[in-house]
């Protein structure tokens, strides 16, 4: 069922409908039947339209990305519709490209189809237009260029506001947002170096997070074995294929 993930088990260890905000009885037919009823199909559609910005004014449903008008029969064919699915991978990728820092709505919130900048602290509307002018904005570009250079191990040069350094890449640029977003985005080198460094990482427990802060940290925390390694590709692999971290691995 389209639905069924809404059924979670909170912290007390009670069966709960996510999506409708309450406890049920932890059987299958209870479960089923909660799923089934109005109520809840109708708090799944009402979801599903503000993931998809398709607003109800009086007697008109409007999806507000493409621009469109629909009855209640077509709302789901819209949403499958190959141009609002182009049209939604569109605003995924604007997003994409400026680092994810921009929300899409997933639940059902008092702010409805909105998009929230958690850089900026704002909510943009739902469209390519408003999120391409929001991304464009001097205090966006201003936000993510701050955000940017901790993620990326950037920082500046002590006693020379004029220039950033690259921890990963041992490189030296001009301190201008738009030289940050060229290096963070678009070299080729520093994103072969974060990308061959988070993808080692990942699912190994290994925390680069002081590395990536401090500039003077040198060495990446690996919490399954309780030791530090120097952060740096051929250490952290050689780390990783080597008995301790495999053993560690094979006891949890």
């Amino acid at each position: 069922m389209a639905y069924y993930t809404d059924i979670i088990v909170d912290e007390s260890g009670k069966t709960k409908c996510g999506l409708c905000k309450i406890f049920i009885k932890d059987s299958d037919i209870t479960i089923e039947d909660h799923l089934n009823a109005t109520e809840h199909a109708d708090m799944y559609i009402q979801r599903l339209m503000i993931q998809n910005n398709i607003v109800v004014n009086g007697k008109k449903i409007s999806c507000l990305l493409c621009n469109e008008v629909c009855n209640v029969a077509e709302v789901l064919q819209h949403i499958d519709s190959s141009s609002h699915k182009g049209n939604m991978s569109s605003v995924k990728k604007i997003i994409e490209k400026d680092g994810g820092l921009l929300v899409l709505p997933e639940d059902i919130t008092p702010v409805g189809s909105k998009v929230n900048c958690l850089t900026c602290d704002c909510w943009v509307e739902f469209n390519q237009e408003a999120i391409k002018s929001h991304i464009g904005s001097a205090k966006h570009q201003r936000a993510r260029a701050i955000v940017v250079q901790p993620l990326n191990a950037i920082f500046s040069v002590e006693g020379n506001s004029e220039d950033l350094w690259c921890k990963i890449c041992q490189t030296y640029f001009e301190n201008y947002i738009e030289v940050i977003f060229e290096h963070v985005d678009e070299d080729p080198v520093h994103l072969k170096n974060i990308g061959k460094l988070n993808l080692l990482i990942k699912d190994q427990n290994i925390d680069i997070e002081k590395y990536l802060h401090d500039p003077k940290e040198d060495k990446a925390l690996c919490k399954r074995c309780g030791i530090e390694v120097p952060c740096n590709i051929d250490n952290l692999d050689r780390h990783i294929r080597g008995k301790q971290h495999t053993k560690s691995k094979t006891n949890k």
